[in-house]
C-alpha cells in the first residue's frame, strides 16, 4: 500500500509539471473520458507583441530563456489569483477562470492583467540588467459560456475551453496588437 501511494505522489507531482494541479486532482480522480460540459468560465489570453522580431534578432537561447522567464512569472500570477493555464502556444499563454474548479469573480480575472501588466515591468528590468531587450505584452479577456472538459483521442486527452467565447477572448488579444490598451471584455 505504501508503494502504492509513494507511485500515486510521483503521478501527481508528475502531471503538475504538466498541467495545473487543479486539473492533475481532477484527472486523477475522475474516469477519463472525451467530453465536457457547458460552463461560465473567463479565458485570458496574453501574448508578446514583435515575438518574431524578437526571435529573429537574438540568439535561439537567449530567446527560449526570455521566453522561459516570461511564461513562468506569467503562469504564477494566473495561479496565484485563482486561474488556471490551460495552455502555452508559444509566446502566448492562454489561461481559464472558473473551471475545472467553479470559483471566479470579476475581480481575479482583472487583477490578473494588471498584475500581469506590472509583472511585465519587473521583466522587463530583469532582462536590461542582462543586456536584452524589453517586451510588450497584450491581454485579452472574455467571459462566456464554452465547453470545459476533455478533447482530443482516446489516447491522448486535453482538458480544455472550447466556443465561441475563447475566440473572442483570443481576438481580443490580437487587437492590442494595433491599440495600446488592454482588452476586456465582461
Amino acid at each position: 500500500m505504501t508503494k502504492e501511494l509513494e507511485e500515486r505522489d510521483r503521478v501527481r507531482d508528475l502531471l503538475g509539471k504538466v498541467v495545473s494541479p487543479e486539473i492533475a486532482e481532477e484527472l486523477l480522480n475522475k474516469k477519463l473520458e472525451l467530453g465536457g460540459e457547458e460552463r461560465e468560465v473567463t479565458i485570458l489570453f496574453t501574448a508578446v507583441r514583435n515575438f518574431t522580431t524578437l526571435s529573429e534578432n537574438y540568439p535561439q537561447r537567449a530567446v527560449l530563456e526570455m521566453l522561459n522567464t516570461h511564461l513562468t512569472r506569467m503562469r504564477t500570477v494566473v495561479e496565484k489569483n485563482g486561474g488556471v493555464v490551460d495552455k502555452y502556444i508559444g509566446d502566448s499563454v492562454m489561461a481559464i477562470f472558473g473551471a475545472p474548479l467553479h470559483h471566479d469573480d470579476a475581480d481575479r480575472r482583472l487583477k490578473t492583467a494588471i498584475e500581469m501588466m506590472q509583472m511585465e515591468k519587473e521583466i522587463n528590468e530583469d532582462f536590461k540588467r542582462k543586456g536584452l531587450t524589453a517586451i510588450e505584452i497584450g491581454i485579452g479577456i472574455n467571459t462566456a459560456v464554452v465547453i470545459a472538459g476533455n478533447m482530443g483521442s482516446q489516447s491522448r486527452m486535453n482538458y480544455t475551453v472550447i466556443g465561441d467565447g475563447v475566440n473572442v477572448a483570443s481576438r481580443l488579444e490580437n487587437l492590442t496588437r494595433v491599440t495600446q490598451c488592454l482588452k476586456i471584455n465582461l
